[in-house]
């Protein structure tokens, strides 16, 4: 994933991001409402050598070299029981010396000859007193033991205290600042990869580039996504200058193309799924070829679920059943669709389907509308749930096969494609249908103020739903 497809990619998955930053931030507001707030009270004690306090300047030197030799030994001395008990006890804490050495902190500045004792507490006069004691406690181990050879010597190490601990104003913790910013950016983070990995995880066609990564067949259309799909009018028709109009425009353009490699120009129209938009697409493309002065001819061959007559407000009593069994004539059930377009219903559902598909009487309806049409189009089953798709695209002039952004995944685009080419059929192309337009108009705008229609009457009655 480049730099362009992680910002596409974090434009649309921007509710995560806003997700995972609002849940850290909770968390981070959560545990500062519930945190106890904690004090550091710190105590300063000065180390001196005593023998050089009074000597040469050379005395003064390794006098101080020596005591901060001894004051990194210290650091590690003053959260010993021997040091805390004594503070304990001066006190009377309830607690024991190696629970209060998890509260307490020494540390000695590189360089300097200076002791801190820090003691953390939830009482900011208790963290104080512990600090001051075991101050006291240490000065008096050092000067009495440690550096003591004899019984009744002078210690050479002498233990000050420059800078008593007293009882802090500001908690320790917890710090909002901090908390804050630490909640915000922790969960934007979580939010970023939350919103990546479910882009990658995500297989759903969006577009040109998914189709792109799984074929190198030509794309053909793309149809954007309308809300009025449920009661316009065929587009052609029903918004003359939209932008849906003038996407199935240049499908027909592009169909036009495709026929200089074609003898009859019969095309099957199908989808790996249902509701992917084959059953719009094929109806639309046909109007505009309609439009464009071509006769053509609509055949419902989806005998299992027809749409093509209820779509148009046509009759379904008789169709392409009743010739396929011998009951009709062709030119009976064909019902006129504006000036130079016909349509043939599907008729009864019949108990074999596939096997009126793949009769001898089919490749002759084929044959005689081919004659008399420049395009046959056949909206047809789509290919993964039944075999009728394939059956007709090995015998016609191709497929157009629709899948629908934002519903079909990659997967399922891949698997039609095999079907396909399992049977021996060309997939003429793709047209990637329900896209969601971008969000600059100014295209569409163009497409709404110019007119290039010739004033042809229009056809049809309306596209109900898609399919």
């Amino acid at each position: 994933m480049d730099l362009p497809d992680l910002l596409h990619s974090l434009r649309r998955r921007w509710p995560i991001v806003l997700a995972g930053t609002a849940l850290g931030t909770a968390a981070a507001c959560t545990q500062l409402a519930l945190a106890t707030p904690t004090y550091d009270a710190t105590a300063k004690l000065y180390i001196t050598i005593a023998a050089a306090e009074n000597g040469s300047a050379t005395d003064l030197v390794q006098g101080g070299n020596a005591a901060e030799q001894r004051v990194r030994s210290y650091v590690d001395i003053v959260t010993t029981p021997r040091v805390l008990e004594p503070a304990i006890e001066s006190l009377g804490l309830k607690t024991s010396a190696a629970d209060l050495a998890e509260h307490v902190r020494a540390d000695s500045p590189n360089d300097t000859v200076l002791l801190n004792v820090t003691v953390r507490d939830t009482s900011p006069e208790r963290a104080a007193a512990i600090a001051n004691a075991i101050s006291t406690s240490f000065t008096t181990l050092v000067s009495d033991d440690l550096e003591v050879g004899k019984p009744d010597a002078v210690s050479p190490v002498s233990v000050r205290t420059v800078q008593p601990a007293v009882a802090p104003e500001d908690a320790a913790t917890p710090q909002p600042a901090k908390s804050g910013l630490l909640g915000f950016g922790g969960g934007l983070a979580l939010g970023l990869l939350a919103a990546v990995l479910r882009d990658l995880l995500d297989t759903r066609i969006r577009g040109r580039a998914e189709v792109e990564s799984v074929t190198d067949r030509p794309i053909l259309g793309v149809v954007p996504k309308s809300k009025s799909v449920q009661h316009t009018p065929v587009y052609i028709q029903g918004d003359r200058r939209g932008h849906l109009a003038e996407a199935f425009r240049s499908l027909r353009t592009n169909m036009r193309f495709v026929e200089q490699r074609g003898a009859e120009q019969v095309f099957v129209v199908t989808s790996a799924n249902a509701s992917e938009g084959k059953t719009t697409t094929a109806l639309n493309l046909a109007a505009a070829l309609i439009e464009g002065g071509s006769r053509v001819t609509v055949v419902d061959c989806d005998l299992r679920r027809p749409a093509v007559a209820g779509r148009l407000d046509l009759e379904n009593a008789a169709g392409l059943t009743d010739v396929l069994t011998g009951r009709a004539e062709l030119e009976d059930v064909l019902q006129q669709w504006g000036t130079t377009g016909s349509v043939l219903p599907a008729g009864p559902t019949p108990p074999n389907p596939g096997d009126l598909l793949a009769s001898p009487a089919m490749a002759e309806v084929l044959r005689i509308l081919s004659v008399s049409n420049d395009y046959v189009i056949l909206d047809t089953p789509p290919l993964l749930p039944v075999t009728d798709a394939a059956i007709l695209a090995s015998s016609t002039a191709g497929a157009l096969l629709v899948t629908a952004a934002g519903k079909s995944h990659t997967h399922d685009l891949r698997d039609a494609l095999e079907v396909l080419d399992r049977v021996g059929a060309r997939t003429i192309g793709i047209t990637v249908s329900m896209v969601k337009p971008p969000r600059r108009r100014d295209r569409y705008e163009y497409l709404h103020t110019t007119d290039e229609l010739t004033g042809r009457p229009g056809i049809g009655r309306g596209v109900r739903a898609a399919d």
